[in-house]
């Protein structure tokens, strides 16, 4: 039987489309998601089987609170994720290694270890995998550069992390 693999070491420079997937994930998560999502529901509910009794400022108003969510929040987060992305570019990558004592993370000549007991929480959303250190510095990692490695990284993601601190993992 094959040992499983106990180290892992992946790195990461977000494109501004892995930092706006995160910035509209960040935005429409918890409270704030179920709002978004009971305002656009009902708004197109009553737009779609109200349309001939709505009055013409009702209807205005309707479309006002879909566009605000559907079109203009993704459109204002996206040019801050470009900014940050070009400001990552002239950065050396963030090297993000995994190991049974913690995470070891490096950028250029700088770095640190992280013990398990001090990441706040992991989660996997959509293709890439979120590295909380707290509740307000992350890491992004592309799905797509773990590889082979993806599911023996989960298996020790899941092995040193309690369930409450991980997600979809």
């Amino acid at each position: 039987m094959e040992a499983t693999k106990k180290s892992f070491s992946f790195k990461t420079q977000p494109t501004a489309k892995e930092l706006w997937k995160f910035s509209m994930h960040y935005a429409n998560k918890g409270f704030r998601g179920a709002v978004n999502l009971i305002l656009v529901g009902g708004s197109l509910f009553l737009l779609l089987t109200r349309w001939n009794i709505l009055e013409l400022f009702q209807r205005l108003l309707l479309i006002f609170i879909v566009f605000l969510f559907v079109i203009w929040q993704p459109a204002m987060l996206y040019p801050k994720a470009l900014r940050q992305a070009k400001e990552l570019e002239k950065q050396p990558p963030l090297i993000l290694s995994f190991s049974e004592t913690g995470v070891e993370v490096s950028q250029g000549d700088a770095g640190g270890h992280i013990q398990w007991d001090d990441i706040s929480k992991i989660e996997v959303v959509g293709d890439m995998v979120i590295v909380y250190g707290d509740r307000v510095h992350a890491s992004l990692i592309p799905r797509a550069s773990m590889g082979d490695d993806e599911e023996a990284f989960r298996e020790l993601v899941r092995e040193k992390l309690p369930k409450q601190r991980r997600k979809h993992v």
